[in-house]
């Protein structure tokens, strides 16, 4: 199994890394603990000003992100005054195709946020993005875990994108919802107490869930990994075919109709209107939902109403897993523009982004635990690494999966699994039938995508 060393969350105990960066063309330096000084001197009369250059940087997020990351944007602005930043930012629904178009279009920005599954797919299809390695004279990447970056954000040894943080899947939970329904905060969960403890909620409070989910997280938070549960594979093989059965599929979908059937999900009809947008449900919204299963990148937003209750728990793992499908990856992954006019001064800013210790006073753990030894433990040191962010991330690496292969995460496949759960959890097909159109569907996409690697 691939699992992320102990060193990559015991912030606690690693010592301050130095780093050290200069602005292009700025006369304000960063010192050695890297906090941002002014130079007293004036430039000599002979050195010409640097051109003024403007910059694009695209990511998604919630308010909170947006905030702190502008903040830093602004930051970086008084080390390289001749640098503008242009913030295209918004929510996660519609970001990969506004990024897909502007890839093919030619009009993509110079430093893009992409989620780490989409990698493959857009390098394959687009040629996409720089190898970062053609900077390491300027990104600095010694403070990152070597094989955390290799495994998740390089493609055929070469190095596309640098995570944000880390992120782990895990469960938040309400525990004022939880007593109300007499379920135990500190219960070890896996599908079946969800299943038998989660009915309770609804018996107790009809207008009440214990799980608030869309068909998006139902599909790939529970779908996805209950199959590598049971089979202990990847959903597909490296070969281009299908690592699961029909039987383990149908017992999968089954499950999921059984989670609607009982009101352990608020009904598809209601909760499916919140695609990708799942914490503005009401349920979740008026505090009448008990958990949800979620990024540990998201859970600070998440637990917004309801912080003196919030809990953080163990994604769901049956004792007889063959495979945890506890997933430990980047929170998301930063890219460069291989078209980009200017990718040595966006590699400057990405560097600035991700190594400077003022930079990280201000992201905080808006994209979940820094990826870096220095950047954790400037967070830990200024008690800026929300509790329970910290607890889900210690809790999980231990148990963490195999890593994702790149087929496994492509994103038309995904399409494809999220279709079958709409058409199970709103009633209009049989866990059989549904099993047997994904399967068909699979093989056509796969049969598809094979063909376009031989080329």
């Amino acid at each position: 199994m691939t699992k992320l060393p102990k060193a990559l969350i015991s912030a606690c105990i690693i010592a301050s890394m130095a780093i050290s960066f200069v602005g292009c063309g700025s006369t304000k330096i960063a010192d050695s603990s890297s906090s941002i000084v002014s130079s007293t001197q004036t430039a000599p009369a002979s050195v010409v000003p640097a051109k003024p250059l403007t910059l694009r940087f695209s990511w998604w997020g919630s308010d909170p992100r947006h905030k702190v990351t502008m903040e830093a944007i602004d930051l970086y602005k008084t080390i390289a005054p001749n640098v503008t930043i242009e913030s295209e930012y918004m929510g996660a629904d519609g970001y990969k195709d506004k990024l897909m178009t502007q890839l093919a279009s030619g009009t993509a920005p110079d430093i893009i946020q992409v989620d780490a599954p989409w990698l493959s797919d857009l390098v394959k299809q687009f040629n996409a993005f720089a190898d970062l390695d053609q900077f390491k004279s300027i990104l600095d990447t010694s403070g990152f875990d070597e094989k955390f970056v290799k495994t998740h954000g390089a493609i055929d040894n070469k190095q596309y994108g640098l995570p944000t943080g880390t992120n782990v899947m895990c469960m938040l939970l309400n525990k004022d919802i939880l007593a109300k329904a007499n379920i135990k905060s500190d219960q070890v969960w896996d599908w079946d107490t969800i299943m038998s403890e989660g009915q309770k909620v609804n018996k107790i409070d009809s207008k009440s869930y214990f799980l608030d989910m869309d068909q998006n997280a139902v599909a790939l938070l529970i779908v996805r990994p209950y199959i590598k549960q049971k089979t202990g594979k990847q959903l597909v093989n490296d070969d281009y075919t299908i690592g699961f059965d029909k039987t383990t599929l149908v017992d999968t979908l089954t499950y999921i109709k059984k989670l609607f059937d009982a009101k352990v999900i608020q009904p598809a009809a209601e909760s499916f209107m919140y695609k990708t947008v799942y914490f503005q449900n009401p349920t979740w919204v008026n505090n009448q939902t008990a958990a949800t299963i979620e990024w540990v990148s998201m859970i600070v937003a998440r637990k917004e109403g309801f912080k003196a209750s919030a809990e953080v728990s163990l994604f769901p793992i049956p004792k007889d897993a063959k495979d945890t499908a506890l997933l430990v990856r980047p929170a998301q992954l930063l890219c460069i523009n291989d078209k980009s006019a200017a990718k040595e001064e966006t590699a400057k800013f990405m560097n600035f982004f991700l190594n400077n210790k003022d930079a990280q006073l201000i992201l905080k753990d808006q994209r979940s635990v820094p990826p870096t030894e220095a950047g954790r433990k400037v967070l830990t040191d200024a008690n800026l690494i929300d509790p329970l962010v910290s607890q889900a991330v210690n809790m999980s690496v231990e148990k963490a999966g195999t890593a994702e292969n790149a087929i496994s995460s492509n994103t038309q496949l995904d399409t494809i699994m999220i279709d079958a759960v709409e058409k199970v959890a709103y009633g209009k097909s049989t866990p059989e039938v549904a099993a047997d159109d994904m399967i068909k569907q699979f093989q056509s996409k796969l049969n598809e995508l094979k063909a376009l690697t031989v080329k």
